[in-house]
Order: C-alpha cells, then sequence, then structure tokens
C-alpha cells in the first residue's frame, strides 16, 4: 500500500498542469478530448474548445483524478481500477476515519473535501488541488477555501515512516557471551600463564596468542582456567590463566 508521504510528493509533482474533467493523470490527446466531450458534454462546450486543444500532450486530471492517479500509477503509467473508481464525495464516503475541517489533524497527505471537490492537505496549513478548468493543479490555504471535512484515504498507508518507527523500536539486549567452562574451546589473548590457579602475580610467564582448550577450572581462585595449546593457531600457553584473558570460540 502506498504512503501518506508517497501522495504528498506526487502531488506536489503535479503542480502547473492543467485540468480537465474525468481525467486522472492520462495524457491528453485528440482521442481523449473526443471521449470526454461525448462522455461530459456540459464541460467540454465550444467556449472552451480551443483551451483544451492546447492541453494536448499533457498530463490531465479532476480533483478525484489527481487521487486516484496516484493510487493507479505504476511507475511506468496510470492502470485503471473499478474498485477505486469513485467521485469526490465517493472518496469521502469511503474514508473511515474522517471528521470537520476545522478539527483537521496535522497529518500531511490527508484528504480534504467541499461538496464535489476534494484537495490533498500537504501539511503547514497548505492544500494542493486540481481546482477547475481555469486553475489546473494549484496550491493554495488551508484557510482560504471553504473546505468542509478531512479524511484518511482508506488504500493509502498512514503509518510513521518507517524510519521513525524504527527508532522509536527499544533496541535488543546485547547477547551474552558464551559460558567458558571445562572443554570449551578458547582464544587466548596473550600475557601469563601460572603453575597453579593460585599462584602470586609475579610468577607467571608469558605466553603468545593462540587458540587452546579449557582443561579445568578452579572457582573462586585468581587465575581459575587450566588451558593446553589446542586449534590451528594454538597459544604456546599451558597452565592456569585469568578469566579477562579468553573468549570462547
Amino acid at each position: 500500500m502506498k504512503s501518506n508521504q508517497e501522495l504528498v510528493a506526487w502531488a506536489k509533482s503535479k503542480l502547473g498542469l492543467p485540468y480537465c474533467y474525468g481525467t486522472f493523470g492520462q495524457i491528453w490527446t485528440q482521442d481523449l478530448l473526443q471521449t470526454k466531450t461525448k462522455q461530459y458534454p456540459s464541460h467540454y462546450g465550444s467556449a472552451r474548445a480551443a483551451e483544451y486543444k492546447r492541453r494536448i500532450g499533457k498530463q490531465v486530471f479532476d480533483c478525484v483524478g489527481l487521487i486516484k492517479g496516484f493510487l493507479w500509477w505504476d511507475g511506468k503509467s496510470v492502470k485503471y481500477s473499478a474498485a477505486q473508481d469513485v467521485s469526490a464525495d465517493g472518496m469521502l464516503g469511503k474514508c473511515r476515519e474522517k471528521g470537520e475541517a476545522a478539527g483537521i489533524p496535522e497529518l500531511p497527505g490527508v484528504l480534504v473535501f467541499l461538496d464535489g471537490h476534494v484537495g490533498v492537505y500537504i501539511g503547514g496549513g497548505e492544500v494542493i488541488e486540481a481546482r477547475g478548468f481555469a486553475y489546473g493543479v494549484v496550491k493554495t490555504r488551508l484557510k482560504d477555501r471553504p473546505w468542509k471535512h478531512w479524511g484518511k484515504c482508506p488504500w493509502i498507508d498512514y503509518s510513521p515512516p518507517a524510519a521513525a518507527a524504527k527508532a522509536a523500536a527499544p533496541k535488543p539486549a546485547a547477547a551474552k557471551p558464551a559460558e567458558v567452562k571445562a572443554g570449551s574451546m578458547v582464544k587466548f589473548s596473550g600475557g601469563y600463564h601460572y603453575k597453579s590457579a593460585d599462584a602470586p602475580q609475579s610468577a607467571g610467564g608469558k605466553r603468545k596468542a593462540g587458540q587452546a582448550k579449557v582443561t579445568q577450572l578452579a572457582k573462586g581462585k585468581p587465575h581459575p582456567y587450566h588451558i593446553v595449546p589446542n586449534g590451528k593457531t594454538p597459544t604456546d600457553a599451558y597452565g592456569w590463566v585469568d578469566t579477562n584473558t579468553l573468549t570462547a570460540i
């Protein structure tokens, strides 16, 4: 499902395009003009004929067609959908969440309605609408037009942006390090080994880093792990070592 942010971007990209009644983003042609003249004769009288001909070659919309064109755009062309082919008043009727215009939420992409007409609220008190034959697709101030209702289009997702949702999600707890026990394969980071688990620090001998195997544990002792060389890159330590020198592998 397309998002409200995408609808706003679509509407902004159509500013300045002409209005032709009964259209939803098609390229205006002589054949389409003839079809619409037969279909809606009251909107395509002879007084407007010259202007309609000047619009040939341009993408055209009517008010609700600006929204339907967005819904039906597949990235290359507009694909008609009978299930979503509603009038402006029909679009308001389809909105499951709606209210009076005075209580419009600050949510870009909600629709605004007056009798027989619809526009796209883009936030900041502004609306983009295919206003009519004399205007085309224009940006207007919400307060300057007699809007009566607002509504969420049922075919648009008004969820927060993915980035915001991700940022709000709790971070997963860090994985606990694997427990080192007798029989564990470990990586020795290098340092001292001792002849006994409780040998004094001064009695240690320094050894190189490498892989090893834990053979004994002496819990509570200063050097609680006994290791022996093991693995493809073994250490040369053979004795008791400190906890902070080992990592389970």
